[in-house]
């Protein structure tokens, strides 16, 4: 289920943390291959409704997602995720040190359940599908990610281009619980979204 997003009447410019009261509420969500059983949401209001993660600023920028739980799983076993592409989930802890994949730009695809954490990790993720090719489109997407700043408190930016075939949309961006996806490809948008999300996983501490 995709709740989609009604704008509060912040500022865009707003430069503080919204409160999580004023984001949409989602539901908790899972299957067999991800069980709700014996696990929780990472955000709650004060009043415990679900939340999505926090944004960085109001109005936020895509769809909020109903949240799947955070559990470890060991490859190979596979997750059957509620959305596509996923926005939360279980998820393996291998790859880029215990953690996430390497941040950077890819053009060879990789499983879900490994940057699906890098989600968790507060990364953006930019998602391109082109069976017919798109070498305009990623090369832009190149040239955007080396232009990042480096996430504060962090030597790199929190950031993955990766392709992905199995979506309905050629480009996309992802956060944990947030949408955003693009039938016409459109850079201002991707950079809309990564000012939106960059760092605001449960566990932005992390890798």
């Amino acid at each position: 289920m995709v709740v989609t997003l009604v704008a509060c009447g912040d500022s865009p410019n707003n430069t503080s943390t919204p409160s999580l009261d004023r984001l949409p509420t989602i539901h908790f969500v899972g299957n067999t291959s991800c069980p709700t059983s014996g696990a929780q949401p990472y955000f709650t209001a004060s009043n415990g409704d679900v939340k999505p993660a926090p944004v960085n600023s109001l109005p936020p920028v895509g769809q909020a997602v109903d949240e799947m739980p955070h559990t470890h799983i060991q490859p190979p076993a596979t997750v059957n995720y509620m959305h596509n592409p996923p926005t939360s989930g279980c998820h393996y802890n291998l790859g880029y040190g215990d953690a996430p994949i390497q941040t950077g730009v890819y053009n060879q695809q990789v499983q879900s359940e490994y940057w699906v954490h890098n989600l968790e990790h507060g990364y953006v993720v930019i998602l391109y599908n082109c069976p017919n090719g798109c070498t305009t489109e990623f090369n832009q997407l190149h040239d955007w990610y080396k232009s990042l700043a480096p996430t504060p408190n962090f030597p790199y930016a929190k950031a993955l281009v990766l392709p992905y075939t199995s979506m309905d949309v050629p480009f996309a961006a992802v956060s944990w619980d947030w949408y955003d996806p693009m039938p016409v490809f459109s850079l201002s948008e991707v950079q809309k979204f990564y000012a939106n999300h960059e760092n605001n996983g449960a566990e932005k501490a992390g890798p």
